[in-house]
């Protein structure tokens, strides 16, 4: 896993096998593709989203599909995931 340190992160930044410690993603769109999972270690994050591209844009997308009121899977998303909320 590569290690990024003490850096200002802005515009377009890969998470894949990242680690970033001590980072401030300051206006950044934080790209996940779900290929191997980043770290993040005292980092600051302003004016930043999270983007899910391939594989984890696909897993995302099902979770919310499955949070529909007419799934009745609201229960077991929040049950496996209890971070996601209401």
């Amino acid at each position: 896993m590569t290690e990024i340190r003490n850096q200002v992160l802005e515009g377009r930044q890969l998470l894949d096998g990242r680690t970033f410690i001590d980072c401030e993603f300051k206006n950044a769109q934080l790209v996940f593709k779900g290929l191997e999972q980043p770290g993040f270690n005292n980092c600051r994050f302003t004016q930043s989203r999270f983007v899910f591209e391939d594989s984890a844009a696909v897993t995302v997308n099902f979770l919310r599909g499955m949070l529909q009121p007419q799934t009745g899977m609201r229960g077991f998303v929040t049950g496996m995931m209890p971070e996601i909320g209401t």
